[in-house]
């Protein structure tokens, strides 16, 4: 499932692409205003952005590049009304990855989050490891190559922990950045879960290569 933040104020098509995304696989977490989206950011991981220019508090552009040097690994959709070809340009010049003038099909936008998407995944792991690559399109993850058979759980909380490279990542947070766990999951059940990513990765949790544990806190991925 791609996951994609929204930052629109019309109602009416926030309803029409959440409905129409969905039926590709495309959940749309929508948002009304910059700040709020600039919070769901801090709490949550996100495959694509998608930004409308026309917003309160701030221009969609300024948001844009607030987003884009704080996630630069964060494809970014600018999406907009406005004829001016200047906001086209200063949006590429910013980081916006994608410019799509309103209106437009569904369709094309659902093709366009897909391509992009697929281009931020399949050539480099999000961790720049070269033993570990994840393709989050087809949502998996590769060992030198080889597909991993992980479920859905697993694959979720490793793909985190190759993202969040080098970084203690609590289960608090895996709980609450993965779909196949609620958020009130225990610790206990996400401990067996990262036992059996082990297993399969060949990873020792006494002498560990790629996932270290980190007593009363959660977990840290240390591979090359």
């Amino acid at each position: 499932m791609i996951k994609v933040l929204m930052v629109e104020d019309d109602p009416d098509i926030t309803e029409l692409l959440e409905e129409y995304l969905g039926r590709y696989g495309i959940e749309v977490f929508s948002v009304s205003s910059p700040s709020v989206g600039l919070e769901k950011l801090q709490l949550e991981r996100y495959d694509l952005m998608l930004i409308d220019l026309g917003l309160p508090e701030m221009d969609g552009l300024d948001l844009c590049r607030i987003v884009k040097e704080r996630y630069p690994e964060l494809p970014i959709i600018v999406s907009t009304a406005r004829i001016d070809v200047s906001d086209k340009v200063a949006a590429f010049e910013i980081g916006a990855d994608d410019y799509v003038a309103k209106p437009y099909e569904p369709r094309e936008l659902v093709a366009r989050i897909q391509v992009l998407v697929k281009q931020y995944s399949r050539i480099v792991s999000p961790t720049g490891s070269s033993t570990f690559s994840v393709d989050r399109v087809k949502m998996q993850v590769f060992h030198e190559g080889q597909a991993l058979d992980l479920t859905q759980a697993e694959y979720e909380i490793f793909a985190l922990l190759l993202e969040k490279k080098g970084e203690v990542v609590s289960r608090e947070y895996i709980a609450n950045s993965t779909d196949s766990l609620r958020w009130d999951s225990s610790d206990r059940s996400i401990d067996v879960i990262v036992g059996r990513i082990r297993q399969k990765i060949g990873d020792d949790s006494r002498h560990p290569h790629y996932i270290k544990s980190v007593r009363g806190v959660g977990y840290k991925y240390i591979g090359s």
